[in-house]
Formats: structure tokens, sequence, C-alpha cells
């Protein structure tokens, strides 16, 4: 995977969504329309890793985090197929709630 923006759905049992994401040089920094991510990823042949946090930056009537709260700190780990990598992961704060995620590159 090249660093770049990147497009990334995500779903828990709890809901659904979807994003932007820029990777560069190990770091990771992304939002949708009320949270914020940010944190550190490494590929490794086709071994994708990250850990990221996240946090409400806007509060919408009607709008709640997939995990049920804002602030978590996932752990994922995935496989790359070349401009993309699927992911699943945890955070110990929404303990029990399984986290799939799917990155897509569209620009440098």
């Amino acid at each position: 995977m090249k660093d770049g923006l990147y497009k990334v759905h995500f779903q828990t049992p709890a809901g659904q969504g979807a994003g932007v994401v820029i990777l560069t040089g190990g770091k990771l920094r992304g939002g949708d329309s009320s949270i914020y991510y940010s944190g550190n990823y490494a590929i490794a042949d086709d071994q994708f890793t990250a850990q990221v946090a996240t946090d409400a930056h806007t509060k919408f009537p009607g709008i709640a985090s997939v995990f049920g709260v804002d602030r978590v700190t996932i752990s994922l780990t995935g496989k790359v197929a070349g401009d993309s990598a699927q992911m699943t992961g945890t955070a110990p704060e929404a303990p029990g709630l399984s986290f799939q995620a799917t990155l897509t590159r569209i620009s440098d």
C-alpha cells in the first residue's frame, strides 16, 4: 500500500459507517462526520496492523459511534491486497464488539 488518501468503510454489530483516512509514513489520520481517527500503522509483506484512537469532533442528534462510545482505541490486523486492506479489530472500551474495516486508496 502506498502513502495516500483512502476511503474507509467499517462496521460493528451496532452499526456501520464510512470516512476518509490519510496514510503517510506509518501515521494514520482521518475522520467522518462526527469522529476523528489518529494512530500508527505498519505493513509487513501483506499484513496490516494499526493502533487507532478515536474521539468526537462534532455531536449530531441521532448519529452515534459504531462502538457506542466516542473515545476508543482500536487494535487492527488484516491483509493488504494491492491498494486496499481488509481488517478486523477490537477496542477494550467496547468489550465483545467485533470491528471490520476496508481501506481503499482513492488518491495520492
